[in-house]
C-alpha cells in the first residue's frame, strides 16, 4: 500500500499535523482516523461528547503556499470524486455531514469545508474528467474528479 512508502508515511505525518490543527482550535472535538493500511471509504470520524458529528476527507497539499492555491488554483480543491461520494454516502448513511480538511503544508495552514450535509452539496462543485496524480507515490490516472470551491472554508493555524 501506498501508506508504507517514505512519500506515504510523509503524508501520514501531515496528515496527524492537520489533526492537530482542528483539535487546537476545537478541543471539544475528537478526530478519530480509520485504519490508515486499509482502504477506507472515509479518512476519519469527528467525534463530540460521544457523537459523530462529521464524516472527514483529508488531503495535504505540497506545492503551494495558501497564497498560491487562491491564485493559481483559484481555491479549488482538486479532489476524486469517488472519494467525495464515498465520503458522502457514509455521512448521510450516519445523518452527519461530510467535511474537507485540505492542509496547506508550506504554510502550516488547515482549511476546513463542509462538503455535504443534510444530502446536499455545500460549496460550489465541478466535475471534470481529468488526468491527475495517481496515488502519493506518482503515476497517472484519468478518472472524474471534483474541483471543491473551498473560498468560504475557515483556515485555521496550530493554537499554543
Amino acid at each position: 500500500m501506498d501508506i508504507l512508502t517514505e512519500r506515504g508515511q510523509q503524508s501520514l505525518a501531515d496528515e496527524q499535523q492537520a489533526q492537530n490543527i482542528f483539535t487546537s482550535n476545537y478541543p471539544r472535538y475528537q478526530y478519530a482516523q480509520t485504519p490508515k493500511e486499509k482502504p477506507a471509504d472515509v479518512d476519519a470520524f469527528l467525534i463530540r461528547d460521544g457523537i459523530i458529528g462529521g464524516v472527514v476527507e483529508t488531503k495535504c497539499r505540497y506545492d503551494v503556499d495558501l497564497e498560491e492555491f487562491k491564485q493559481r488554483y483559484s481555491c479549488e480543491w482538486l479532489v476524486t470524486f469517488d472519494k467525495i461520494l464515498k465520503g458522502k454516502q457514509v455521512a448521510d448513511a450516519l445523518c452527519t455531514k461530510l467535511v474537507g480538511f485540505l492542509y496547506i503544508v508550506q504554510s502550516k495552514t488547515l482549511l476546513v469545508q463542509t462538503i455535504a450535509d443534510n444530502g446536499l452539496y455545500v460549496p460550489s462543485i465541478k466535475i471534470m474528467t481529468t488526468q491527475t496524480q495517481a496515488t502519493i507515490n506518482g503515476r497517472t490516472a484519468v478518472r472524474s474528479n471534483a474541483f471543491i470551491d473551498m473560498s468560504s472554508a475557515k483556515s485555521l493555524v496550530l493554537k499554543n
